[in-house]
């Protein structure tokens, strides 16, 4: 069975968080996530946002590989599942996540990378004075389809440079919104399949970096009320030969689940 909610009601949420104007063909706010951000800040909002984008973890491997990801589950405590868009890949899906906006409108509907050019989150970030950022790879999605504003970017040439850029940058405390891509393991289970022990690895790594990343925050930013999300984009499912893939629609690469944490100034 699919997830009743849509991944296109995350964007809008975001822009909840910060209490600015959505994008304008941002779909409805998700209202779990609205009610934990009212509850944690009350009459405040959050100054802070920090999404960690790991590619390609579906809901099916979060369930049954928990002790994978045993330290992002401890670090959170607000599960959100989502549907993602069709055709399940990366561009379409981050698309659509950081502009609330399904594919026929946001404009990327298959396998491509060109500049979204509609309203996203980061244009209505920057129209409100905020500051966002990303930290991705040249050649990943989320390193190309969000170019072209007045932002900075990351582009960095490995997982290592990404994760160490991050990390510097939590400690820096200089942006309002900082968005971090992860694709390893991706990569991986389209090589070795979803459930190889190379996937898995990688699996845990995406659960190791996004625990470090957690730590600094709350190290770091104690003075701000900060929003964390570890939010992947698609799932995927095994194919012969051993290998993964994803594009379909169907429950293994549509469905999945975010993880989010709201921290209170202290």
């Amino acid at each position: 069975m699919l997830n009743t909610v849509s991944l296109d009601n995350l964007c809008a949420a975001l822009t909840y968080a910060f209490g600015v104007e959505p994008p304008k063909f941002a779909a409805a706010p998700n209202e779990q996530l609205c009610t934990a951000i009212d509850e944690a800040f009350g009459a405040k909002k959050a100054d802070r946002v920090f999404m960690y984008n790991p590619d390609a973890i579906g809901e099916w491997v979060y369930r049954k590989y928990p002790q994978l990801l045993k330290k992002t589950i401890a670090q959170t405590d607000i599960e959100v599942p989502f549907c993602t868009m069709m055709p399940s890949v990366t561009p379409v899906c981050f698309g659509t996540m950081y502009t609330g906006a399904v594919p026929a409108v946001h404009g990327i509907q298959k396998y491509e990378k060109p500049v979204i050019t509609i309203d996203s989150i980061f244009d209505a970030l920057l129209r409100a004075g905020k500051k966002p950022a990303i930290v991705a790879s040249a050649k990943c999605s989320l390193g190309n389809i969000f170019l072209e504003r007045p932002m900075d970017y990351y582009i960095c040439s490995s997982m290592e440079e990404i994760n160490a850029t991050a990390a510097e940058l939590i400690i820096r405390d200089e942006y309002d919104f900082l968005v971090v891509y992860n694709g390893n393991y991706d990569a991986t289970m389209h090589k070795f399949g979803p459930e190889s022990i190379e996937a898995l690895a990688e699996l845990r790594n995406n659960d190791e970096t996004f625990a470090l990343f957690s730590q600094l925050i709350r190290r770091h930013w104690k003075s701000h009320n900060t929003l964390v999300g570890f939010a992947m984009d698609h799932g995927c499912h095994e194919i012969d030969s051993n290998a993964g893939s994803h594009g379909l629609d169907m429950e293994e690469d549509l469905n999945i689940v975010h993880r989010y944490k709201l921290y209170p100034a202290e």
